[in-house]
């Protein structure tokens, strides 16, 4: 009988004690602090809670999710019925454009976390703009004018982005010139409100890439102000997008790594010798110049040289079959060389899967004339 009375005391403590908890309620748990300037430095806002709960509150841990906001707390028990504080700080320092941003708030209570949110909009001081968006497409501003894909394989698809920020007091309308089907941009949004933050969004798809090796394509940025207000500017910016497009020979299996082609060169370096300024110098090479060594037909897909100074006349057939052999002419003009130094490569990419780019070096030295005219006598 004493047994029975005790499991019955022990259960009843244990409902009791199920039954007090601690709850929380939120008087607020979002917090707009519209638009701020960077140069007042930091932005701060409290939201409150009450213990609806019939037992004490203890807020175990802040957590916000960015090293730009910080935060403060009640510390200790908060009783039932009483209001504790939750203080958020923002730091728009070098964070131009709109923001959101979320803390977590942990207590013993019900429910175990919260999430609070604040969000905004900075205006950008002058020389954060300067300083993290260099390039100016009128008031439009971007992060960079060159965008760097690096290597991809054709078939490939890839994206990029710029951050932008419309640093004039109106609306910017942007557009873009020099789209085509293997690189474009899009402006997002295309209208951009002032002090607000937008992308320049970068596709390209090597599938419809001109060019083996590198592409390099200019697109520009233009913005117009939509009101045409006094301190808006409207610009243009040219954009410089580069990919390498290589063919993915890892898919090759062993056979058909032993019936493939082999580009092989008959010399390394190309030496146009001496260079006579305002005199254009050509060379002819014979069939020494590549060889198709392998077992099926070799396909030159590019030859080029970077240099203005040097132009392909006649370039190596675009097929090679196996144990044939073509040449090459090239021209050099000395007046268009940066120094009297001719020191540049010619790149040559085929389908080859061991030596798909190939670099032949050219060189030469301009020289004047040492000609002298005989002299009159006296």
């Amino acid at each position: 009988m004493n047994r029975a009375i005790v499991t019955l005391v022990a259960a009843l403590c244990y409902t009791l004690l199920a039954w007090s908890q601690a709850e929380v309620s939120w008087l607020e748990h979002e917090y707009d602090f519209g638009t701020i300037h960077e140069v007042d430095g930091k932005a701060t806002c409290t939201m409150r809670l009450v213990n609806a709960g019939d037992s004490a509150l203890v807020i175990t841990r802040v957590q916000p999710t960015c090293g730009c906001t910080a935060s403060d707390y009640t510390h200790g028990a908060i009783e039932p019925g009483d209001t504790a504080v939750v203080t958020v700080i923002y730091n728009p320092m070098g964070r131009p454009g709109e923001f959101e941003k979320d803390v977590f708030v942990y207590t013993n209570g019900t429910p175990r976390r919260s999430r609070l949110t604040i969000r905004g909009k900075v205006v950008a001081a002058p020389e954060t703009v300067d300083h993290r968006y260099p390039i100016a497409a009128g008031n439009l501003r971007l992060e960079v004018a060159n965008v760097p894909l690096g290597e991809l394989y054709r078939g490939d698809t890839r994206n990029a982005y710029i951050n932008a920020y419309n640093s004039s007091p109106d609306t910017l309308v942007a557009s873009i010139e020099g789209n085509n089907p293997h690189v474009s941009l899009t402006v997002v949004p295309d209208t951009v409100a002032p002090g607000s933050a937008a992308a320049v969004v970068v596709h390209y798809d090597t599938r419809q890439a001109p060019l083996w090796g590198l592409n390099v394509d200019t697109l520009l940025v233009i913005t117009e102000a939509l009101h045409n207000s006094p301190t808006a500017i409207s610009g243009i910016a040219r954009v410089n997008v580069m990919a390498r497009v290589l063919e993915d020979m890892s898919r090759l299996t062993p056979k058909q790594r032993e019936q493939a082609p082999v580009a092989k060169f008959g010399m390394d370096v190309l030496d146009f010798d001496r260079l006579t300024p305002g005199v254009v110098k050509i060379m002819v090479v014979g069939n020494e110049f590549l060889k198709n060594t392998g077992k099926s037909d070799l396909l030159v897909r590019r030859v080029w040289c970077p240099d203005k100074a040097v132009t392909i006349l006649h370039a190596p057939a675009s097929c090679i079959k196996k144990g044939k052999s073509s040449g090459i002419d090239l021209q050099v003009d000395p007046d268009k060389l940066e120094s009297g130094l001719l020191n540049t490569t010619l790149t040559i990419i085929t389908n080859d899967p061991d030596n798909p780019q190939q670099q032949v070096r050219l060189v030469g030295l301009v020289t004047k004339s040492t000609t002298t005219l005989p002299s009159t006598p006296l």
